[in-house]
């Protein structure tokens, strides 16, 4: 962009006192992406159960078609085949859509923030803050990564 990267509003930032500075990205930056990343961890495990569960409840249906068929051979027979189908698709849609390694992922990065949240604030220069903020910065980063390297498989 041609227009200047930095904002009168950051410059501001930057030139106000460090428990400020502090404060504002604990709230804004730290507090924010780590309710985030906690909310997408508990979004993803549920939906991690509740397609398993479906799955699995689509197999045992399927199952216990078969069972009554065997038992009782003269019975009309019921969509087996059909059910089992959507069984394994369900199944299949839990493992393409990696609902527990997305949980898992977005877990370790919320614990990863909520460690830098105790470096930022215990940082108590100039240089601790911007080492801090680094490290946050790299956490989120490592995410990222690994998001995009997960939308590449």
């Amino acid at each position: 962009s041609a227009s200047p990267q930095t904002t009168d509003q950051m410059m501001s930032i930057r030139d106000s006192p460090l428990k400020e500075r502090k404060d504002l990205y604990l709230q804004r930056r730290i507090c924010d992406q780590r309710k985030w990343y906690e909310k997408k961890a508990r979004s993803n495990k549920r939906s991690a159960k509740v397609w398993m569960g479906l799955g699995i409840f689509a197999y045992a249906l399927g199952f216990s078609f078969i069972v009554v068929r065997i038992a009782d051979p003269a019975m009309p027979g019921w969509p087996t085949e059909p059910l089992i189908v959507i069984a394994a698709s369900l199944i299949g849609w839990t493992q393409i859509k990696k609902f527990n390694e997305l949980a898992s992922a977005y877990t370790l990065t919320a614990h990863e923030i909520g460690l830098t949240a105790d470096l930022i604030t215990d940082a108590n220069s100039d240089e601790a803050f911007s080492a801090a903020v680094n490290e946050a910065e790299l956490a989120f980063s490592r995410e990222h990564t690994q998001w995009v390297a997960r939308q590449n498989n």
